[in-house]
C-alpha cells in the first residue's frame, strides 16, 4: 500500500505526495486545495491513496 501524506502549503492549501519506503517522492498533487477532503479525493483519483498520514512539512 503507498503511503500518502496530507499537508499544508506556505500558502495554506491542502496538497497530498505519495512517497516510498525509501523517502522518495513517487507522486504528488499538481495543485493546492481549500478543504482538505478535496485534496483526499485527488489523492485517490491521481495518486492511488487510499490512506494518508499528515505531515506538518512543505
Amino acid at each position: 500500500m503507498p503511503r500518502c501524506e496530507l499537508y499544508q502549503d506556505a500558502h495554506g492549501e491542502w496538497r497530498w505526495r505519495r512517497t516510498a519506503k525509501n523517502g522518495d517522492i513517487e507522486a504528488y498533487s499538481n495543485g493546492g486545495f481549500e478543504e482538505k477532503e478535496k485534496a483526499k479525493e485527488d489523492g485517490k483519483e491521481n495518486g492511488n491513496c487510499t490512506s494518508y498520514t499528515r505531515s506538518n512539512s512543505y
